[in-house]
């Protein structure tokens, strides 16, 4: 049965780290913390005192956007709300950009089976992709409204898209994925990956699943199944 849909006027929306890098993912080592380190229990004073040794500070995790939003936030709400903040992460015209996203979560299975040793682990799991095409105003301006224009064959890039005065157009197969079927979890992160056009004006291909994981891949626990609705971003705050 499908859950209601969401009334964002009586729902709280959570927090959600949107994490950004040109080119690439980023190695899931990046968001990874150190396990704690065992106590002991001896002496503190006295000749025979352990003098423990200050814990290290947090690690600093990646560049990334602090947003608000619900589990129906899709792919296409994520392209426009990291292109309106970030718009210097495009090449210019931007038209022909892939955005390849991807779940960040914790290693809960591995924590619950390996002990302190897996704690501050990170799995990843493959959202999907979208292309830029023209900006909104151009295609109301009767350009080109060929949705295959800029599509996963790769082409031409087929205008500047550098209009004024509308969002940049989002393509692709996948653009209306959700969080809600990915089994997102409040408190997992989402990673994204800027390929801009090759050198010949084609769209780049998808960032190979197995480029910039560091560690495991495999499922999650637990499933994530929190809610549902037409969200959409409210807040944003761009962080390093």
């Amino acid at each position: 049965m499908t859950p209601p849909p969401i009334d964002r006027q009586t729902t709280t929306p959570f927090h959600l780290k949107l994490f950004y890098r040109l080119n690439n993912y980023h190695h899931l080592s990046d968001f990874s913390s150190s396990a704690p380190s065992s106590s002991y229990s001896g002496p503190t004073s006295g000749p025979n005192a352990i003098r423990t040794r200050s814990p290290p500070p947090p690690q600093q995790l990646p560049p990334h956007l602090q947003i608000y939003t619900w589990q129906s936030c899709t792919l296409r709400e994520l392209s426009h709300l990291l292109t309106s903040a970030l718009p210097s992460l495009l090449p210019d015209p931007p038209v022909g950009t892939r955005l390849c996203f991807r779940l960040i979560y914790p290693d809960t299975k591995g924590a619950a089976t390996m002990g302190p040793d897996a704690r501050g682990r990170y799995l990843a799991k493959d959202l999907g992709s979208v292309i830029i095409g023209p900006r909104e105003s151009a295609i109301a301006n009767g350009g080109d409204d060929d949705e295959n224009a800029i599509g996963e064959e790769g082409g031409q890039r087929k205008g500047s898209g550098a209009g004024v005065g509308g969002r940049l157009r989002i393509q692709g197969n996948d653009a209306d994925k959700t969080l809600q079927e990915a089994r997102f979890v409040i408190g997992d992160y989402v990673d994204c990956a800027v390929l801009p056009p090759l050198e010949d004006g084609s769209v780049a291909p998808p960032v190979n699943p197995g480029r910039g994981m560091a560690m495991g891949g495999g499922m999650r626990a637990f499933p994530g199944d929190a809610g549902r609705g037409r969200g959409i971003v409210e807040e944003v705050a761009v962080v390093g």
